[in-house]
């Protein structure tokens, strides 16, 4: 069974850049115009599966998670959740879901644990609960701080700390690691991934390594339609007739990247952070022995060897298309 059925959901926004007619652009002008931020998207999420949504920034994202969590409404389609049509019914489910949004907020006049004990109270959760997600998120000295002080990082982990208090049937995640240190980042993935044993998770994020560890089913959107719809493995298989190797050289300069985008074959190059390496896919496997050629030809090369295709590699070809 569905948890989440979202059907042909349209949405518009006022466009932000109109003008008035014999005006220069006027900031927070209620414009006329409209502007399509979802086109025609439609999807489920079953039982204990944790569903991507990938895009790009203004892809539709959020807009869409704060669809689902009844936070806003559509101009076109349908959303049901849990079997209720949103956000008519929100009231009957509102403490079976939760949810992280972007741009995680807290009541700043309020400290770390009160804006929890707040929440425990509206679903209805004793004290110890909040002491224990205080304690997993890494939180202990923090909690009788106010919310103003607190970092970007640990705003997040207090608004996840608060996403669990219900134990939610089902859990809204919009970026839940951004802002966390990676050791903080890696604890997070962890519960996430556990956490689908009761809990139903729609997940959006930039990082393709946490979508690729977490997800079971993925969404890409694109200007605020779907253009791509499976398992990390199978969106993978979109570059199964490509090949890509990382190279090593002895130094990397910007002429070197140049020549190599200019080689016919070669269908990108990437700079791979912090290293003297490039990761280069070709357009496909039968141009691999005059790339070999013309790699070595004047380059000094510390080692090459072939690897598999990445989800990142699969979002920027679907991207550029």
């Amino acid at each position: 069974m569905s948890e989440i059925i979202v059907k042909n959901i349209v949405k518009y926004y006022p466009d932000k850049e109109y003008k008035p007619k014999g005006f220069k652009r006027i900031k927070n002008i209620v414009s006329p115009k409209k502007k399509k931020v979802l086109d025609n998207v439609s999807f489920e999420v079953k039982k204990g599966e944790i569903f991507g949504l990938l895009g790009s920034n203004g892809a539709g994202k959020t807009t869409l998670m704060k669809m689902m969590g009844g936070l806003m409404e559509a101009d076109e389609g349908e959303i049901f959740i849990l079997g209720e049509k949103m956000p008519e019914n929100k009231k009957k489910i509102e403490g079976r879901i939760n949810g992280v949004f972007a741009r995680a907020n807290m009541w700043w006049e309020l400290t770390g644990k009160q804006n929890l004990l707040t929440y425990a109270k509206i679903y209805g959760v004793n004290k110890e609960k909040v002491n224990e997600l205080i304690d997993f998120f890494g939180l202990k000295g923090k909690e009788n701080l106010y919310s103003d002080l607190f970092s970007t990082g640990e705003v997040m982990r207090f608004c996840l700390a608060k996403a669990f208090l219900n134990d939610p049937e089902l859990l809204f995640l919009d970026e839940p690691t951004i802002g966390l240190d990676p050791v903080v980042a890696i604890k997070v993935r962890e519960l996430i991934k556990k956490r689908k044993k009761k809990s139903s998770i729609v997940l959006s994020t930039h990082n393709m390594e946490e979508a690729d560890f977490l997800c079971d089913r993925i969404v890409i959107l694109n200007k605020g339609k779907i253009i791509k719809t499976g398992t990390p493995k199978s969106l993978k298989k979109e570059l199964e007739k490509k090949e890509i190797f990382e190279v090593e050289f002895d130094k990397i300069s910007s002429k070197l990247i140049d020549n190599l985008n200019k080689l016919k074959y070669v269908d990108r190059v990437n700079l791979i952070e912090d290293t003297q390496s490039l990761r280069i896919i070709l357009k496909e496997k039968n141009h691999v022995n005059h790339f070999m050629k013309e790699l070595q030809r004047e380059n000094k090369i510390q080692n090459i060897q072939k690897v598999s295709p990445t989800l990142e590699d699969v979002f920027i070809h679907l991207m550029r298309k």
